[in-house]
This record gives C-alpha cells, structure tokens and sequence, in this order.
C-alpha cells in the first residue's frame, strides 16, 4: 500500500513537472496539474467575487471587457473565493471548461492568481485546463533603485512597479539619498532639495578615467510624486521602502546643512562616485535633523521598514574629530566602530519607537547590531549568515549574483557599467538561504533582492536594459522552491517572456544570449577551445577567419575546436534559422610556447586567468575584462618555462595592466633571464615602467628582441609596485600587479 501511495505521489510530480514545463509561467509555480481543453473567455463570461477580491475582480473585467454577476451557479463563470486557511500571498486556480475558480486568504493572494492568469492566457483567450497552487519561497522579494546617482522620473518608476508586480516582486527598496544627491523633498529641510539635489557635473567613462561632463545634474521628488507613487504601488501590492543614508553617503546632506559634519565644511555635492569620507558628525544636532527627516519619510511611507544605509562609512573624520573622540571615551564605546554602532542603535530606537524598523546594509554588524535591525547582506552572503545566527532578519542581496549594475555579457558588446560579470545563469543558481544556517536559523532569510546602482546607467531605457530580464531570475529566485529549479527550463521560459516585456515596452537585453569559450586543452604551438550555448535547444555556427558567421558557417559540435594558428573566431545563436544576440569574438594568438605549462612562485589569489595555463593560452586580456588577467596581490611575478633546448627565439613579450582606481598598478621593473643548461641563468633584458600615478587604464605592453636564442629554460620576474602611494585613496595597502599573455616569437 505505501509503495503504491509513493507511485502516486511521484506520478503527481511527473505530471506537475511536464505540466509547467509546457508553460512559459515565471515564477514557476509551486504545483500544477493540467489536461487536454480550455476555458475560454468570451463576451458571455462574468466574474463574481467576495470583498477582499473585488479590486482585482474588476481589474479582470476591465482588462476583458467583462460583466460582474452575483449568480455563483451559472457556467462560463470566473470566482474569486475566500480561503482563510491559505497563507498570506498564496492561492489556488482551478480551469475547467465552465468556469474558473480562484482562492486565496488575501488580497495579495488574488493578485497573484491574477498575475498567473494573465500568463497563461493564450492571444485569443483562453486558458489551458489545469489546476494550479502556488505560494511563495521567501516573504520579501524585491528590487533596489538607486536614484541619487542618476534620477528616475516618476513614470519609469510607476512602469517598474508595473514588472514587478507581473512577476510576482513585492518590495520596491528606493535608494533616494547619497554622496552625489539628495530626491526626495524634506519640508522641514528646504535646502536639501534646494543644494543638495544638484551637483556640479558628473563623470562620463569609467571611474579611472576620471573625465567629467561640465553641466549641472539634478532632480527630486516631491512629496506629492511621493505619495502619488506610493499609493500606485499599493494597487500592485508593492511595498516600497525609502533608504536614507547614514551615517555615511551624506555629501549632498552636508552640502545643504555643512553643521552636521566634523569639519563643518564646507562641502559640495559630489560629482565622482566612490566612496566621501565626510560622514554625519553624531552631535545631538545631527541626531534631531535625522529624526525630523525620517519622520516626514516615514509619514510618507506606509512601509514597516525604514532602510538606514550604514554602509561604506570611513572613520577617518570622526577619528581626526576631538568631539567623537570624547564621546567614545564618554560613552565606553572602545573605537570608531563602536562609534557607528552607536549611531545606528539611536537611529533604531527612535524608529522603532514609531512602530518602525530599520533595515541596513551589512556593515551595520560592525561593533555589534542594533537589537531590531535587519540587516541586508550583500558583500557576499557572510553577513547574512552572521546575522541569522544572532536571531536577526536578513535579506539576501550578495554582489556576487544580485548587483544588476554588473556586466551580463561581454564588456565589448555591453554598454559601459561599474565592472563584475553576472550573466543571467549566475543570477538564477543563487539559493538565498545557505547551507551553513540550521533549519531555525535558514527562517531568519526573509527576503532576496537585485540591486541596480546607477553611477553608470544614465536613462531609464538602460535601467530596463540592466533590470530585466535578470530580475525574473531574482522573482524566481524569492518565490520558487529550489527543487524545482532548472536553468535551461528556464531560460525557454525567459524567452517565451519577451513577448510580454515588448507589451510593457520594456528595452530588455538579450545578452543571455551570449555565447562563452573555455580552453579545453593546451600543448606546444596549439590550443583546443569549447563554445558555450546558453540556450540549449540553438546550435552555434561559427568562423574561424574573423567573418560573422550565417547559416553557411560550420556548426559547432561538442568535440571542440582546434587552434594552430592566429585566428579571430566569430560565433553566433541561431534557433529557427534565425540569429540570436550578439556575435561573440575571441582573438586567439599563437606562439612558440602557446599552450605550455609553466611553473610559478607567488600565491595564487582568485584572479587566476581562467585557466591553469592564463598565461599562455593565447588569449589576451583586455581593460574591460578582469577575469582573463592573473593577478597576485602585494607579491612579485615569478613566473619559470621549460623549453627544449633546440628552438630558436627572437622575441618575448608580456602584457600588464594599469588601473589604479581598481588597486591594479604597473611593476617597478620586469626582468627576462635564459638557462641554456637548465641550471645557470643569463638575463637577457630589464626594462624598468614610469610609475607615474596615471588614472585611466590602460595596457602596457613589454617585449624583448634577442638573437636567435635556443634555451631549456625560460625566466620572466616582474617587482611588484608595492605598498599604494599617498595620494591613492588606499594609500599604503598592498597594490596588484596584474599579467597576462606571454608570448614567444
């Protein structure tokens, strides 16, 4: 009998599996069941519902064009139902041919149910036969917008509102206030709008390039536009949390009102991102300034939390302060630390005192955590873990899966972002809560979100084009159990999606198209390279001659491809004959030692070229692309090649990377030795590099000519610049010294 009962449950879930893999449903929902047959909605279907459905039930009719009726017995019928027993945001659909029947405990529920609906129905109106019950992973499920950087009018956010909701995303996290701008209108405060909003210039290119634009930048929102878009967000069961930066991020505050800091100014807004190391100052003025803030935002939001920023807070004014200093002595607080979680403590207490709490980014663990805090974690999942383990809330927002200002594609075919590469697979393999926490502790996750910063992304088209369609990995993410989870069941479904994103006029990118390489095997004067699709059911054509591939070209089998001379490989998505994404490029060089291992004497760090062999598998790094460099950190290059003794060399040569804003700085000097007996070694070159604390990045390329040289050994040192000069903001930590392809002619 329970053998039997096993075969029947796992008959459910076979047929719940194919069901929704037949569907472009995202999220994916929890169970569903389908048959042969549709429910169709005509002019004749009404819609009947109980109180706490009825917005939603007229949004169906209006949507539709359709009828309400108070008859819950006739056919051609879609019912909202009432099931209190069902959990907050959770619901149920049954289809069948006469009628749809809709439960959920809650608003929210039906919402959700709607949102589904609106997927499965087909362009001329019908529904598949099926039954469906669904609730989410995770309570908290959002996106974070950053305004401060580059502003956002109130259309694009209401429009943002409008995705989220469809895909089931429930938390708006508002970054309104920081170094490079103050959006929202304090009435108390008028000059934080007045000066604060409106900086100077703003830097165009890359950070390291350090080049500004020239004209005025600014932008806010008034409580007005507040308030109009908080009460659209509640029509979409989206809660919007405002996040007020203290006690760092504050320029543009400091700038309006420059009492509140320790030098007392005076500042300006500022016009380059990165990091200020002017923070509030925690006198009792800047105490009661913040409280007055936070009461008019919290009047303004209905939200229960109230995001603190705490983030990225240098002590350096408060230690250079003689006021900070006393009141850590005062207070017994031991350092600056301390210092900083006294300050968020005294934010915490008063906004809990106003039925509030705060959230705050995980640097708010540092000299202890506020007793009502949660804490979001997004260097890595560390302090989301530390957090859980203290009994407090967290929120997973890692950089390493959920920063939607990193690159998804190749940086050559992308526009200009921050840095990172985080395509759409990476996004999805993220489980927001770790292995590391207990079953109990694994409760404290409450929530998972994407975060968008916007130093680099200037107009709402380009924030779509960042957001999505990475976001439906994250709604996936929060509301899909990991069981069910699949990557290229996935990505069918994302791509079933673009139809809907066209309706919401959503400019999405198409870099989950994006084909990878990985060097498959490397020897002497050759390498074998794979090509990666992302979409399994398209096949990759591919060019070895520098020419974009088309239907003509070879397509790429699993057996790889061979590379024994220079080549360019172009290679492209094609699915329905039809081309897909961009074209993906890779130039291959080859050399004399090309595919040859090498031995190597300092620690390897986390940027290992991608490979055993970086340093010569004939691929060159680029300034946009960290990942194909070898980088070692503080340490010199030693880098020892065993050749054969026989074949002639006439020139060496070898790449380093300048980026200084990234800690990267060129080596003092390179050195090239030979061994013609494998023992003693001749130096056959040294070239010392202008150290001048250039900002842009750029390469530097390094070769040798020598005459015809047969050698068994091969030396290639480099010094490390060593400790970061004074004028650097990391002055006296380690600096990297980054190297890549060495080549032999």
């Amino acid at each position: 009998m329970r053998l039997l009962t096993y075969l029947f449950l796992a008959l459910i879930l076979s047929t719940t599996i194919q069901a929704q893999e037949k569907t472009s449903l995202i999220p994916k929902v929890m169970t569903m069941e389908t048959q042969e047959g549709f429910f169709t909605i005509n002019s004749d279907t009404k819609v009947i519902s109980n109180t706490d459905a009825l917005p939603i039930a007229n949004l169906l009719t209006e949507n539709f064009g359709l009828d309400q009726t108070f008859d819950p017995n006739i056919e051609n019928l879609i019912s909202f139902q009432n099931a209190p027993f069902f959990e907050n945001e959770a619901y149920s659909i049954s289809i069948t041919e006469e009628r749809v029947i809709i439960k959920a405990g809650s608003g929210a529920g039906h919402f959700y149910a709607f949102q589904t609906l609106l997927q499965l129905i087909t362009a001329d109106q019908k529904l598949p036969l099926s039954y469906i019950e669904d609730k989410p992973r995770l309570a908290y499920r959002g996106l974070m917008l950053d305004v401060s950087r580059h502003f956002m009018p109130k259309e694009f956010v209401k429009k943002l509102i409008d995705v989220m909701a469809f895909y089931k995303l429930n938390t708006l996290h508002w970054h309104l206030t920081d170094d490079q701008g103050w959006r929202i209108e304090i009435k108390q405060y008028p000059k934080l709008t007045e000066v604060g909003s409106v900086r100077s210039e703003s830097m165009i290119g890359h950070y390291s390039d350090e080049k500004y634009d020239g004209k005025p930048y600014g932008g806010f929102y008034t409580q007005d536009d507040i308030k109009e878009i908080v009460a659209y967000a509640e029509t979409k069961f989206v809660t919007i949390i405002p996040e007020i930066e203290m006690p760092g991020h504050a320029v543009a505050a400091l700038s309006s009102y420059p009492e509140l800091g320790c030098s007392g100014g005076p500042y300006k807004v500022r016009s380059e991102w990165g990091v200020a190391t002017d923070v509030f100052c925690p006198y009792e003025e800047t105490f009661t300034f913040l409280e007055n803030v936070l009461s008019e935002v919290m009047a303004l939001f209905p939200s229960k939390y109230i995001h603190i920023g705490g983030d990225e807070c240098p002590k350096d004014s408060w230690k250079a302060s003689e006021f900070c200093q006393n009141l850590i002595k005062e207070k017994d607080l031991g350092d600056e630390h301390g210092l900083q979680s006294y300050f968020i403590t005294r934010i915490d207490e008063f906004v809990s005192s106003k039925g509030k709490k705060i959230i705050g980014w995980d640097e708010i663990l540092e000299g202890g955590l506020s007793p009502n805090a949660t804490v979001m974690s997004w260097r890595g999942v560390a302090g989301g873990i530390e957090a859980a383990k203290q009994g407090h809330d967290v929120i997973m927002t890692p950089n390493s899966h959920l920063y939607l200002d990193y690159y998804q594609g190749n940086p050559d075919s992308e526009p200009l972002a921050i840095g990172g590469f985080l395509p759409l697979d990476k996004t999805y393999s993220f489980d927001p809560i770790p292995s590391e926490l207990t079953e109990e502790e694994g409760k404290f996750i409450v929530g998972v979100q994407g975060n968008l910063w916007t130093e680099y992304v200037t107009t709402t088209e380009q924030a779509e084009y960042m957001y999505f369609p990475r976001a439906l990995a994250v709604a996936e993410v929060g509301w899909t159990t990991d069981r069910t989870k699949n990557y290229s069941n996935f990505a069918e479904r994302v791509q079933s999606q673009f139809k809907n994103l066209k309706k919401f006029n959503i400019n999405y990118s198409q870099s989950m198209y994006s084909i990878t390489m990985d060097l498959l095997s490397g020897e002497k004067g050759k390498v074998k390279v794979a090509l990666n699709s992302p979409i399994p059911s398209a096949e990759i054509r591919f060019n070895t001659d520098g020419t974009a591939p088309t239907l003509t070209s070879p397509v790429y089998t699993n057996k790889g491809i061979e590379i024994s001379k220079n080549a360019e490989i172009k290679a492209r998505l094609f699915q329905d004959d039809e081309p897909l994404g961009h074209v993906f490029s890779q130039s291959i060089i080859i050399n004399k030692i090309t595919g040859s291992d090498y031995k190597s004497e300092f620690k390897p760090t986390k940027y290992k070229g991608g490979s055993s062999n970086a340093l010569t598998n004939g691929i060159k790094g680029s300034v946009n692309r960290l990942e194909e460099w070898v980088g070692i950190n503080g340490e010199n290059l030693n880098v020892v090649f065993e050749l054969d003794g026989k074949t002639k060399f006439s020139k060496i040569s070898l790449s380093f990377l300048h980026a200084p804003s990234s800690w990267i700085m060129l080596p003092k000097s390179v050195t090239i030795s030979g061994s013609k007996d494998g023992i003693n070694y001749q130096k056959l070159g040294e070239f010392s590099i202008d150290q001048e604390l250039n900002p842009e990045s750029r390469l530097e390329n390094v070769s040798l000519k020598i005459k015809g040289k047969k050698l068994k050994k091969l030396k290639i040192e480099a010094t490390n610049f060593g400790p970061l000069p004074a004028n650097h903001p990391g002055k006296g930590s380690p600096s990297w010294l980054f190297v890549d392809e060495i080549e032999v002619e």
